[in-house]
C-alpha cells in the first residue's frame, strides 16, 4: 500500500525501528534499522504515501536503537543511532533541510563491545536528554569499564560527559537488552529500569537526587532473572500506577515465560502473567502497549521469534479491562490475521491520520517489514486524543512527563519515554481511546521541571484537531477576551498556574502598544506581583505574564474600554460632570479630544448631541 520494501536481511537478533515525527509536520514519519548499507528513514507524505530519505549513515553490522530526539535543545530532531558492535553515530538535524554527523564532538565511548538498547531521559532535570547505552556482556569476573553500561551526561551542544562510575550506575556487568526511564515514586526525578538477559537480574536504579543512583529491584520485586527481552511500560488497569510487561525467550535457566509486573501505591510490584493470561512460554522480543479498539485501556502486540524453529506467530492481545472477567485474550483473526515471521522490534503510531492506532514490525531475514493499517471497529469516526509536549523548561519533547486524561468517568494515564520496549521509538504523540465520548473531561500533564498544566472541557470531536501539541506552562495563562465595561462596572482576571512557584506579572498601559521597531514595544506599566486574580475596571491595555525560575512561560493581553460614548466620568450615566467636561473643552479647534461630529473642532453641536443624551445609562 505505501510502497515501503524494508528488509535486514543479516539481521540476528533485531534492528530498531523508530515511529517518530522527526520533521513535526503531524504526520508520523518511519525508520527503519537495518544489517548492512545505507540507513533510510521514509516521510509520510501526510497520508499520501511516503518519500524515502537517505541518511549519512553506512551500517556495517546489525544497527540497535534508532531514535530521533533533540540532543542540541534546538527545537528540531536529531538522530542517534547504535550497533550491534558499539559503534554510536549522532546526526544533527539543521533545520529538517540537512544532516550532519557531530559525532567526533559528542566524547560517546566507541568500543567493539556487543551493545544493544539504548534510553535517553533528564536524570539531573537540567533539561536536556542524557544518554544511557546497554552492553550486553556478562562476565562477574571482568568488570572493566568497557564492558559496563553507560551513562553519558548532556552538557550541551553535543558534548556529554562520562558519568558512570560517579553514578553508581557501574556496578554490575551484565547482558543488559534495554533500558528504559520512568519516574517511579513520582519525586519529579527519573528513574532507570534495566533488563538483563541470562544470570544477571533486572535492575531498577532509583534517582537519589544528587546524581547518584541505588539498585531497589530487590526491594520492589523487580531483581527477577530471565532471558527478558523487552521493557515495556503502561498502565493496563488504570489505576494511575507504571505496570511493566517484559517478555522472554523461554529456554533460559529459569524459563518461567514472559512477567507482567502490576504496580502498586507502596512502589512495590505484584507479578500478574498467569493470573491475567499473559505467562507465555514462547521465544518472544519486542512488546508494544496500545489501545487498538480505543476502549480506554492497553492491549499488547508481543512479536516472536525462535532461531532454532522461525517462522512463529506474533501475538496480539485484547486488554478485557472495561469487561470481565478481567486479563487478556487474544483478538480473532478478523483483527488481526495470523503471520507467521522472524519479528523482532514494533512500533506504533497513526499513519493515516484516522484516529485508530497502527503498528509496524520489523522482521529480520527474508521478511519484509509489516505496517498493519487500523481500519477501525466499527463505522463511526473514532473517539480519541492524540498528545503531543513541547517543553519550555523541561526538555523540548516532554520526555518524562506524565499525562493523564479523564473522560467519560475513566482517567487513563501514560507517562513518555525515549527508548522503550525493546529497540524501539514510539512516536510523539500519545494515542488515548476515549470509548463512547468524544468529550475530555479533564487533561492534565505533569513535566519533569515540576510544572503542571491542567485543561478542561475539550470537546475532542466537535470539528476539533484530536491530534495537538500541549506547550509547558500555557495552560497558566487563559485567553482573556477583550472587554467593554459599562460606568463602575469591574472585571476579574484570574492566571492559572497550577504548581507552586509560579512567578506572576501584571501590567497596564492607557493606550495602544505602540511598535518602536524590531522586537520592541512601549513598555507598560508594571502593576502588581505575585498575585493570581485582580480584579480590573480602569479603562486600558493589560497583560500578565507566568514565569518559573526566571523564564517566562506564557502570556495574556486583553483591552478593557469604556465606550458609551459622552460617558466621560465613567459613572454609566450621561449627567453634569459630563457636561462640566465638554465645556471646559468647548471652543477647540484642532486636535480636539471631544469632537462627537468628527468636524475638527468642540463646538455647539457636541454640546447639542451631548444634551440630546442627557440622562441616559448604560
Amino acid at each position: 500500500m505505501w510502497g515501503i520494501i524494508q528488509h535486514s536481511w543479516d539481521g540476528l537478533y533485531g534492528s530498531g525501528v523508530s515511529t517518530v515525527d522527526w520533521n513535526m509536520d503531524g504526520w508520523d514519519d518511519l525508520t527503519f534499522g537495518n544489517s548492512s548499507g545505507g540507513l533510510r528513514t521514509f516521510l509520510n507524505n501526510q497520508g499520501n504515501g511516503f518519500t524515502t530519505i537517505h541518511l549519512p549513515i553506512i551500517q556495517q553490522t546489525e544497527s540497535k536503537s534508532i531514535m530521533w530526539l533533540d540532543i542540541d535543545d534546538d527545537g528540531d530532531l536529531d538522530f542517534y543511532y547504535s550497533d550491534a558492535e558499539g559503534r554510536i553515530e549522532i546526526i544533527e538535524n539543521i533545520h529538517n533541510t540537512s544532516f550532519i554527523n557531530v559525532t567526533y564532538m559528542t566524547n560517546i565511548p566507541q568500543v567493539n563491545i556487543v551493545t544493544e538498547g539504548s534510553s535517553w531521559g533528564d536524570y539531573d532535570n537540567d533539561g536536556d536528554l542524557d544518554l544511557y547505552i546497554c552492553r550486553y556482556y556478562e562476565n562477574p569476573e571482568n568488570m572493566s569499564p568497557e564492558y559496563r553500561n553507560v551513562l553519558m551526561r548532556n552538557d550541551g551542544d553535543f558534548h556529554f560527559t562520562n558519568v558512570t562510575t560517579l553514578s553508581f550506575t557501574d556496578v554490575y556487568t551484565r547482558a543488559s537488552f534495554q533500558s528504559v526511564w520512568y519516574d517511579w515514586d513520582r519525586d519529579g526525578f527519573q528513574d532507570l529500569f534495566i533488563i538483563n538477559d541470562k544470570q544477571g537480574a533486572n535492575t531498577l536504579f532509583h534517582n537519589l537526587q544528587n546524581g547518584q543512583f541505588e539498585d531497589i529491584a530487590t526491594q520492589v520485586g523487580l531483581d527477577i532473572s530471565m532471558d527478558a527481552m523487552s521493557a515495556s511500560l503502561g498502565d493496563f488497569n488504570s489505576d494511575g500506577i507504571t505496570d511493566i510487561y517484559i517478555s522472554d525467550s523461554g529456554i533460559g535457566e529459569n524459563p518461567e515465560g514472559s512477567k507482567l509486573f502490576r504496580g502498586t501505591q507502596s512502589g512495590v510490584y505484584i507479578e500478574e502473567s498467569e493470573l491475567l493470561g499473559l505467562n507465555l512460554i514462547e521465544f518472544c522480543w519486542g512488546a508494544v502497549w496500545m489501545d487498538i479498539d480505543n476502549d480506554t485501556d492497553q492491549d499488547l502486540f508481543i512479536a516472536e521469534h525462535d532461531p532454532a524453529n522461525p517462522y512463529q506467530e506474533n501475538f496480539l492481545y485484547e486488554n478485557t479491562e472495561t469487561s470481565l472477567p478481567l486479563g487478556f485474550n487474544l483478538f480473532s483473526t478478523d483483527v488481526y490475521n495470523t503471520d507467521l515471521l522472524n519479528s523482532h522490534t514494533l512500533a506504533s503510531g497513526d499513519f493515516d491520520r484516522n484516529g485508530w492506532v497502527d503498528f509496524v514490525v520489523h522482521n529480520i531475514g527474508n521478511h519484509k517489514a509489516r505496517i498493519w493499517m487500523n481500519a477501525g471497529f466499527n463505522d463511526e469516526p473514532a473517539n480519541y486524543t492524540q498528545i503531543g509536549l513541547k517543553g519550555q523548561l523541561s526538555n523540548t519533547m516532554g520526555v518524562g512527563s506524565w499525562i493523564e486524561v479523564s473522560a467519560g468517568g475513566i482517567t487513563q494515564s501514560k507517562s513518555t519515554h525515549c527508548g522503550e520496549n525493546y529497540l524501539g521509538q514510539e512516536g510523539l504523540y500519545e494515542h488515548f481511546g476515549l470509548g463512547e465520548t468524544s468529550f475530555v473531561d479533564s487533561l492534565a500533564i505533569k513535566w519533569p521541571s515540576g510544572i503542571t498544566d491542567k485543561y478542561y472541557d475539550l470537546d475532542i470531536g466537535n470539528n476539533t484537531e484530536p491530534r495537538r501539541f500541549y506547550t509547558e506552562g500555557y495552560s497558566a495563562c487563559p485567553h482573556v477576551p477583550d472587554t467593554v465595561l459599562c460606568g463602575p462596572e469591574t472585571i476579574t482576571v484570574s492566571a492559572t498556574p497550577f504548581w507552586e512557584g509560579a512567578e506572576i506579572v501584571w501590567s497596564y498601559q492607557e493606550t495602544a502598544p505602540q511598535q518602536l521597531g524590531i522586537n520592541q514595544t512601549q513598555p507598560y506599566e508594571i502593576l502588581l506581583s505575585e498575585s493570581i486574580e485582580m480584579t480590573l475596571t480602569t479603562p486600558g491595555f493589560y497583560k500578565y505574564t507566568v514565569s518559573h525560575e526566571g523564564t517566562m512561560l506564557c502570556a495574556s493581553s486583553f483591552h478593557i474600554t469604556n465606550e458609551f460614548t459622552g460617558d466621560f466620568d465613567g459613572d454609566g450615566v450621561i449627567g453634569s460632570t459630563d457636561i462640566l467636561v465638554l465645556i471646559s473643552d468647548y471652543g477647540c479647534l484642532s486636535n480636539c479630544t471631544i469632537d462627537f461630529n468628527a468636524n475638527g473642532s468642540t463646538d455647539i453641536n457636541d454640546l447639542l448631541f451631548l444634551l440630546a443624551l442627557f440622562g441616559e445609562s448604560c
